[in-house]
């Protein structure tokens, strides 16, 4: 099972180096989603000077939180879009990048075209990120309503919302093939360690 990280919303004073470290202990998969400076989305010039903190080599594993034209712009390997952005007529040059669908409901789900590389859905649980109450979908509904428990889907899940050591094992018996935490590497004092100890607890061995 893979584990994606989710980046801090907010910059802060370790965080390059927390993220190379990471990125040198085996995390192959990170999803750049930052709070913008102006309120709303980020934009490209401001993923941009965030990416120019990390050496080039290591963009072949980040996935932008915004459109493929944006993830084709910064040279990163793919993107996380809403799905309802990916239905109906599209650009052509948008399915030949690797684009996760991030859904919220089956009825999304079930609408995305076959193009895409999977779906990034939740939350599950409640995020360990958020400072409220959020709904959350939980383990039976994810199970029923998008196939994980008996393969009835063909695109590869990841699941989202309350990811950590201690939630590990109900993920698992969905079986997913990922799982993005944010609140399970950033809410602990030592990020680099949480993350090590998550990517060995879905199964992927540190380097």
């Amino acid at each position: 099972m893979r584990l994606w990280v989710i980046t801090s919303p907010d910059d802060f004073a370790s965080e390059y180096d927390d993220i190379e470290e990471m990125f040198r202990r085996g995390l192959t998969r990170l999803i750049l989603d930052k709070r913008s400076r102006s309120g709303g989305y980020v934009g490209a010039d401001e993923y941009e000077r965030w990416l120019l903190g990390l050496p080039m080599e290591f963009r072949d594993r980040i996935w932008l939180q915004g459109t493929p034209d944006m993830a084709e712009q910064l040279d990163v390997r793919g993107c996380i879009c809403d799905a309802r952005l990916l239905v109906g007529t599209v650009p052509e040059r948008w399915k030949r990048m690797n684009c996760i669908a991030k859904v919220l409901n089956p009825e999304d789900f079930a609408r995305l075209p076959e193009w895409v590389s999977g779906a990034l859905v939740g939350p599950v649980f409640q995020p360990l990120s958020a400072l409220g109450p959020v709904d959350a979908l939980g383990m039976d509904f994810v199970k029923s309503a998008y196939g994980c428990e008996n393969g009835a889907t063909s695109l590869p899940l990841i699941l989202s919302g309350g990811v950590d050591v201690d939630s590990i094992d109900e993920f698992h018996k969905m079986a997913p093939a990922g799982v993005a935490s944010l609140g399970g590497v950033w809410n602990y004092a030592d990020p680099v360690n949480a993350f090590v100890k998550l990517n060995r607890s879905c199964g992927n061995s540190p380097l």
